[in-house]
């Protein structure tokens, strides 16, 4: 199968010229497709797509190469170094590729010692199989919930019992906050079922909302006076969410997307 997505698995809606990044929350693994010929502007486009899938600290990081033109195989040292990044992140990223047999740069991949560095695959099922094989993440929490104005309390529930099974206090504050706003916006504004996630990362956390709206959230302008206390900020969404995190983003997913944020002590 030459394709480059498995049937009812991933939809790329955040197409940036020949670059897509879609994301899955439940199996935390995210996919980065590109497309046409590899040159400086397809070059820079990857790096940009990649770095951002990588800032979600994903379990898993697939390159769909499927339908990327490198005659010279010109790419096969970018791929080698992404795999490079994702191994030295703590906890690891595990990266796979998908590219046809007998392409250029399928085979110079192996003659650089891909095997041992990035597994190649010939589709992306095979791709995101192997690269689950790893097992679900230890320390997840997962919840659903409904479009409802206690939802966000039931998150934030959730937060406090991460952090006290995991025993991070340090964390657990700004962490129900920032909980709060992924899924007070979940809720009042994608208005769909939606689901949250709590995955330990070392000695933070990481959050994930996931709904059925594929509109991406944006910061808005702040306040002319804004208030001196972050727990005071509570209604100000994303940039509560900024200020209480060390990093946040969105994805897409194939029903709708996904809003992460990192929280350390």
């Amino acid at each position: 199968m030459r394709g480059r997505h498995a049937p009812g698995r991933h939809d790329p809606r955040d197409v940036s010229g020949a670059v897509a990044v879609t994301a899955d929350a439940d199996s935390a693994v995210t996919v980065v497709t590109v497309h046409g010929t590899w040159g400086t502007p397809l070059r820079r486009e990857a790096f940009t797509a990649v770095k951002k899938a990588l800032s979600e600290h994903p379990a898993a990081l697939v390159v769909d190469l499927c339908d990327l033109i490198d005659a010279k195989a010109a790419s096969a040292s970018a791929w080698l170094t992404v795999s490079q990044v994702g191994t030295t992140m703590e906890p690891a990223v595990r990266v796979a590729a998908c590219l046809p047999p007998g392409a250029p740069l399928t085979r110079r991949l192996g003659r650089l010692g891909a095997p041992y560095f990035l597994p190649v695959f010939d589709n992306l099922s095979q791709a995101e199989a192997a690269v689950l094989t790893g097992g679900p993440l230890a320390d997840r929490l997962r919840l659903e919930l409904p479009p409802h104005p206690d939802s966000p309390a039931l998150a934030r529930n959730l937060v406090s019992q991460a952090c006290s099974a995991w025993g991070l206090p340090e964390v657990l504050y700004p962490a129900r906050l920032v909980m709060s706003e992924l899924a007070a916006n979940a809720a009042e504004h994608a208005a769909t079922p939606f689901h949250v996630v709590v995955v330990r990362r070392g000695s933070g956390l990481h959050l994930i909302v996931a709904d059925g709206e594929p509109r991406m959230p944006h910061l808005v302008d702040p306040p002319r006076d804004p208030p001196g206390n972050l727990w005071d900020v509570r209604g100000q969404g994303l940039r509560t969410v900024q200020a209480a995190s060390a990093g946040w983003g969105a994805l897409p997913t194939r029903t709708g997307k996904m809003v992460w944020a990192t929280v350390r002590p």
